[in-house]
This record gives C-alpha cells, structure tokens and sequence, in this order.
C-alpha cells in the first residue's frame, strides 16, 4: 500500500470543494414503526416493587458477604456497616411510600387527607411528615410538660402555660455535678504540740 492512508503523514488528501453543488439533503426522519406509547407516569406501588426486589438481592448479597468474611477471617466490617446502611435506607423509602399508597387509598375512598405545607399527604396518627421532617399540623401533642402537665405540640421549645424549657426537662432527671476539686481533698492532719 501507499503512505496514503497508512504511511508517513497520515491523514487523507482533502477532496477539492465542487463549484455549484446543491447542499445535501437531510435524511427523512424513520417511520414510526406502531403506536407511540404514552409516556410512564410516576407510581409508588412500581417505585416500592422494585425497592423490594432491590433489597431482597441486597440482603442476599451481604448474607455472601458475611459468609465469605467469616470464611476467610477477615471482617471488614466498616463495608459491612456500609452495606447495611444502603439496606436500611432502602427499607426507610419503602415505609415511606406505604404511606404515600394508604394516604392515597384513603384519598380514593373519600376519606379526607391531611397534606403537609410540602404537599405530601400525612397519614392519620402520625407526629411528622414523613417527607420533609415538619411537625403534623393536626396531630394531638405528643409531650407534656413535666412542670406543669399542659400538652405541648412537637416543636416547642417552652411551654407555652408556665414557661418551663423543654429542653431542660431532659436534664433534671441526670446527677449533679461533682464537687470541685478542693472539697474533694482531705486536709492534712492538724499538728497539735
């Protein structure tokens, strides 16, 4: 062969441009071959199907991942922790779409549906919304106030009757703090002539 592909300096002689030429034409788009489905809509009960099936072979795969640590005796168990921790985020977005499918069963029935300001449905008896995390709007109070006995809603900090922090409820039941260290030291022995 000649170095015209294949040789020293590589590359194709450009083809000399030709004068009048008609530009050229666009290739015609394909025939759809039958009809077009319609696109897919979101579905919780296809997203938690396949969740489903995602966790029962990311179970299965840390149960082979156990076996073979333990038959080598090699635990590495920040991987295993890390794998667990997929499983169980796995299982947490699961919960949460039973609720989105019980809401919306509820919502088909006619029965009525309390929504979150984000918009996602909060299903009857529960304290928050399990989308974003904001207190239920009417849900009953899940604390009282160990002061006073009022209930108080979820997101307070004081009660709203007598005033009493919430947050310092969770420290009256610790211990008190040790003595300072110079009422912990015995004095030495008086010397006494």
């Amino acid at each position: 062969m000649s170095g015209r592909f294949f040789g020293r300096g590589g590359s194709p002689p450009a083809e000399p441009p030709v004068a009048d030429a008609p530009p050229p034409e666009a290739a015609p788009p394909p025939a759809a071959v039958g009809p077009v489905p319609p696109p897919r809509t979101y579905s919780p009960q296809r997203e938690r199907r396949s969740l489903a099936q995602l966790r029962e072979v990311e179970m299965r795969d840390i149960g082979g991942l156990a076996v073979e640590m333990a038959r080598r005796d090699d635990w590495r168990y920040p991987l295993l922790h890390s794998r667990c921790a997929e499983v169980l985020g796995i299982e947490e977005r699961i919960h949460e779409l039973d609720a989105l499918i019980a809401a919306g069963d509820m919502a088909q029935r006619g029965v009525p549906v309390v929504e979150c300001r984000c918009g996602a449905p909060i299903m009857r008896g529960q304290h928050f919304c399990a989308h974003c995390g904001r207190p239920a709007p009417e849900t009953s109070p899940v604390v009282t106030c160990s002061h006073c006995g009022q209930p108080l809603p979820a997101d307070v900090n004081f009660c709203s009757f007598c005033g009493n922090a919430v947050a310092g409820e969770e420290f009256a039941d610790q211990p008190p703090p040790p003595p300072p260290i110079d009422e912990t030291l015995v004095p030495p022995p008086s010397q006494e002539p």
